[in-house]
């Protein structure tokens, strides 16, 4: 899929409607960016979704399942992982879905498809409720978050289809980035927050073969505003889960040219039923061992140092190895040049506050650099 694929032809009302926005989209530079991302609070409790519903002109919403193929029990089991992604801009006749399923057991595939039109039918302002019916896939999900979430869907690319219940792991399990904060830079103004700690059951069909999942785990993400990744020149959104909890840590850097590169991102963790607050400068996502990628001019990572929170004696609260079991890399077209994109299914081992522990999750890692 190429950028031209994707260009959508903006009605004159969508500007009109939107004149203060695109303001400050024009307006926003390298020195705001930092400033913005600077005067990030630190919390000592999760916020929460002001409003779970449709509103704006763009949506964008990401949902994950992360299971065992043979639907064996345990956090240590976990091979697999599905991802199904959408944006949604009917007033700019656009739309976009991403799909792919990362897995140690089952083919690792991907597919992607621009439409010229909203894609979203009966929506709602209070639930995350949307629907999608198109020739290549059908997909409901329903709920809110401190209640959960129904899932229901029909790739019809990769041959997967599920009915999938999302229930809190922890209520605690929620982060608004930003504080909730509409965070703006040049070409994205955008109003997101992950949900990162859910249990899944269900069951899922992939390849002719039924699993039944009793103890999965899952992620969805929802976002509301104007948003590209046009100035994006690295992006690692990494979910690690435990079974006594989970990490969920975001890192991305802007490229705006003459003006040069910043860095932006968050995270959270809940681990035995303690939330804690990552902040750009209280994190790191290392990377620390490479290989070739069939799939890419460029090596990808394949083994990371992870490490975030400081005690009083100046120690990492967390400290993690996290390797790679399986990935899928492809060629994305969604920014200004090449974007070189992997997805993974990953073990992470080490500490946190000492104590060992141990676990399996995913990392999406996109960038448009090239690594010899």
């Amino acid at each position: 899929m190429s950028t031209q694929d994707i260009q959508p032809k903006l009605p004159i009302m969508f500007y009109i409607k939107n004149f203060g926005l695109l303001l400050k989209l024009k307006r926003a530079n390298r020195k705001r960016g930092e400033d913005f991302v600077k005067s990030n609070k630190k919390l000592e409790k999760p916020l929460y979704p002001k409003s779970e519903g449709n509103q704006g002109p763009m949506e964008e919403g990401m949902i994950y399942v992360l299971f065992n193929s043979a639907g064996q029990d345990g956090i240590d089991n976990i091979d697999t992982s599905f991802r199904f992604f959408w944006v949604d801009a009917p007033s700019m006749h656009f739309s976009v879905v991403d799909s792919f399923i990362v897995s140690e057991q089952f083919s690792s595939q991907q597919w992607a498809k621009a439409y010229s039109k909203g894609i979203l039918l009966n929506k709602t302002k209070n639930r995350y409720h949307q629907e999608v019916t198109e020739p290549e896939v059908d997909f409901l999900i329903d709920g809110t978050w401190n209640k959960g979430y129904f899932f229901e869907f029909h790739d019809k690319k990769l041959h997967i289809k599920a009915k999938l219940n999302y229930t809190p792991l922890n209520e605690k399990g929620i982060i608004c980035y930003y504080n909730g904060r509409m965070a703006i830079i040049p070409s994205m103004a955008q109003v997101s927050y992950d949900g990162f700690a859910f249990t899944v059951t269900g069951e899922i069909e992939i390849e002719g073969k039924k699993v039944r999942i009793t103890n999965g785990r899952g992620i969805i993400e929802h976002g509301i505003g104007i948003f590209s990744t046009f100035h994006i020149y690295d992006w690692r959104w990494l979910n690690l889960q435990f079974p006594n909890g989970t990490v969920h840590l975001f890192y991305h850097s802007f490229d705006l040219a003459k003006e040069g590169i910043f860095i932006a991102g968050e995270g959270a963790l809940v681990l035995d039923d303690e939330w804690y607050h990552f902040q750009p400068y209280d994190f790191t996502l290392e990377e620390i061992g490479f290989a070739e990628d069939q799939n890419l001019p460029s090596k990808v990572p394949i083994k990371w140092k992870v490490t975030g929170g400081k005690d009083t004696q100046g120690k990492n609260l967390l400290d993690l190895h996290v390797t790679a079991n399986a990935k899928l890399s492809w060629i994305g077209g969604l920014g200004k040049e090449n974007e070189y994109i992997t997805n993974y299914v990953l073990k992470a081992e080490g500490t946190w506050k000492g104590k060992r522990i141990q676990g399996k999750g995913t990392l999406e890692n996109q960038m448009h650099r090239i690594i010899e």
